[in-house]
């Protein structure tokens, strides 16, 4: 082992205290939280890791798969694992697959758009009013330009002022901090939302996956594991699935909505991915009349990641005022600027006129993985993530680390599963590709990998 190698942020790991290879995982975390490990910090060959930790290698290969997916690491064929960031050694260029970002519009200019609506902002506002916290004026305004944003989906429910959050993510830890208590358990779908497992996780709850088919979640199974669990709280994503790229239809919705009213369990719909689609069926919160349920928007997949700028609709008729402190405890508001340029875009046509590029340029790509990939792979015509069932001579983590070392980076899915056995598949983002030419690049180097059998094979994946 190099002396550059960094190993003192090793420490043996505790049984019973969760999956060993996210006890691992979070061992990086903590490690770069408390300035143990920097950018550019190597750490240890998976092998090596695996034998000081007495664990097999599988175990180590999903662990930096997890850290690799949090953004905490950055791997290089021929080179080893880096902590990320500016100082991580040049390798060769890669395609990373792995976050669920929406392509740029076809033809460039997005840098243009986005330095006229700041711009805009500055000559409206000025530099002073945005250099302050969220104050009441600016939230309201924006959440006003919020509920014309609602109200194509949302219909009547969006007459009721949206909450701003700076990302969908902060607006979902501070529904659960608020709607759930610790050691609760809280449904979902058996492979789901990884930042919704991570705030589960934080926040000492317990998902529980409930059966799915190829409409989604079964009505049958949520009042099932709700009588085993005593769960008070589901969270669904029914448009565009998270990894599965399933859309719920309308009939189940409503079979759904009708399940979760009689049970009286609060509901958290998770709809990011709407406005990429031309025909979703109706919100779940439609169906409840936005009784006992939060309805969550982001401009973040639509229309471009940087906003972050998320619409949170609570519970009709109940009181917000837990929900909001738990939303300051968790971000302290959002940014002025960004929320100013949300608004903007909002009242002058700009986000609507960009998420139909990005959807124009969603289906480019989709039809351009339809004619790679195999047929098992799953996706809707203008979704942004393609989900890829592996054949049964891979193993989802040596997949990922043989395409790795081609340099490309996709989700495996135990990045996304409630159980620890969640199937051999794989996510791929194709909104992470510069171009469509690159994109192509990549999907038929999966393409082939998938035809080689690794198992017949004298090479060694390491």
């Amino acid at each position: 082992m190099k002396e550059a190698v960094h190993t003192g942020w090793i420490r043996p790991l505790t049984r019973g205290a969760g999956p060993r290879y996210l006890q691992i995982a979070d061992l990086i975390g903590q490690a770069v939280q408390a300035g143990t490990l920097a950018a550019g910090d190597q750490i240890p060959p998976q092998r090596w890791l695996a034998s000081r930790l007495g664990v097999d290698l599988t175990t180590v290969t999903r662990a930096y798969t997890e850290a690799r997916n949090r953004g905490l690491i950055a791997s290089f064929s021929g080179r080893g694992s880096f902590i990320a960031g500016q100082a991580a050694p040049a390798g060769r260029e890669r395609i990373d697959l792995t976050m669920n970002i929406p392509p740029q519009p076809a033809g460039g200019g997005m840098a243009a758009r986005v330095q006229a609506g700041i711009a805009e902002v500055l000559e409206r506002q000025g530099i002073e009013a945005l250099s302050r916290y969220q104050d009441d004026a600016a939230g309201s305004s924006a959440a006003q330009a919020g509920q014309a944003w609602l109200r194509p989906a949302l219909g009547a429910l969006a007459g009721q002022a949206p909450i701003l959050c700076a990302g969908s993510q902060a607006g979902l830890f501070g529904v659960l901090m608020s709607a759930a208590r610790r050691g609760e358990a809280v449904l979902c779908e058996p492979l789901t939302y990884p930042g919704f497992l991570l705030a589960v996780r934080q926040l000492g709850l317990r998902a529980v996956g409930v059966a799915s088919d190829a409409e989604g979640v079964v009505p049958d199974a949520i009042e099932r594991c709700h009588r085993e669990t005593g769960a008070r709280l589901i969270y669904l994503n029914p448009t565009l699935q998270n990894p599965t790229a399933q859309t719920m239809p309308e009939g189940r919705r409503k079979d759904v909505a009708a399940v979760l009213q009689r049970l009286g369990m609060t509901l958290v719909e998770d709809d990011p991915y709407r406005y990429l689609l031309n025909d979703a069926p109706p919100p779940l919160a439609t169906l409840t009349g936005g009784e006992r349920t939060y309805y969550l928007a982001s401009l973040s997949k639509c229309v471009w990641p940087s906003l972050r700028t998320s619409f949170l609709l609570p519970p009709r008729g109940e009181s917000s005022i837990p929900l909001q402190e738990s939303l300051r405890a968790c971000s302290m508001g959002c940014s002025g600027l960004l929320t100013a340029l949300s608004e903007q875009w909002i009242r002058s046509g700009v986000a609507r006129q960009l998420s139909l590029e990005v959807q124009r340029e969603a289906r480019a790509r989709q039809t351009l993985a339809r004619s790679i990939l195999p047929k098992a792979a799953q996706a809707h015509p203008s979704g942004i993530h393609v989900w890829l069932p592996l054949p049964a001579h891979w193993n989802q983590h040596l997949f990922v680390h043989a395409l790795e070392q081609q340099g490309i980076l996709v989700a495996s899915a135990d990045s996304f599963g409630v159980e620890a056995e969640s199937g051999d598949a794989v996510r791929i983002s194709i909104g992470g590709a510069a171009s469509q030419a690159e994109l192509a690049r990549a999907l038929q180097q999966i393409a082939a990998l998938l035809e080689e059998d690794r198992r017949r094979s004298s090479r060694a994946i390491v």
